[in-house]
């Protein structure tokens, strides 16, 4: 505690208020000060800035900072669009048709054949049936041991009762013989004292 109160009493004001000055120049200097970053040097040549021959990367248009306002690379974002656009237009499915009439237009667009189709469809069918009836099998196996552990809670149950009302007996009984030996005791008591 000691070192802690020296240390305060050797701190200066002038320190302080050096310091506290010295931080708001700061600020100020830089709140209030011209705006230069950023800019680009204004000289003899102000197209110094301008990339030219190989280096430049669009034309020349005019727009902010002398260059198109729009990417370069937003052709090949258009192209990507379109493909999906016209693979979505593919794929709608109509509503006033059939499902056999709007599958065998996706198919017909697509350049498949009816038969990989109906080849496809058989593999899908049967990938169904297998899982439903793994599915089935494995519900039946939950459903018998949960009947397993339903018959063993009760045999487990039955068990607890049965020894929850022998021992809610042996300590009656106990109560019994012992309120028995005290009412003993007492009336032993009371005839030494009658005497």
């Amino acid at each position: 505690m000691s070192k802690v109160i020296a240390w305060v009493k050797n701190i200066r004001p002038i320190k302080i208020l050096t310091v506290l000055c010295m931080g708001v120049l700061l600020i100020v200097t830089q709140a209030c000060g011209p705006v230069t970053a950023g800019e680009p040097k204004a000289g003899a040549n102000s197209e110094l800035s301008v990339p030219k021959g190989d280096k430049v990367l669009n034309r020349y248009e005019g727009g902010m900072n002398n260059f198109s306002d729009t990417d370069p690379r937003s052709n090949e974002g258009k192209t990507k669009t379109e493909a999906l656009k016209e693979n979505a237009e593919q794929n709608v499915i109509d509503q006033t048709s059939t499902v056999g009439e709007n599958t065998r237009r996706i198919l017909d667009k697509k350049g498949e054949n009816a038969a990989d189709f109906g080849k496809n469809l058989q593999q899908n069918t049967e990938g169904t049936k297998d899982k439903t009836g793994n599915s089935a099998d494995n519900f039946a196996k939950g459903v018998q041991r949960g009947i397993e552990n339903i018959k063993d809670n009760t045999k487990n149950a039955v068990g607890d009762l049965t020894k929850g009302a022998k021992g809610a007996a042996d300590d009656a009984k106990t109560n019994v013989q012992r309120t028995a030996q005290d009412a003993t005791s007492a009336v032993n008591r009371t005839v030494r004292e009658a005497d």
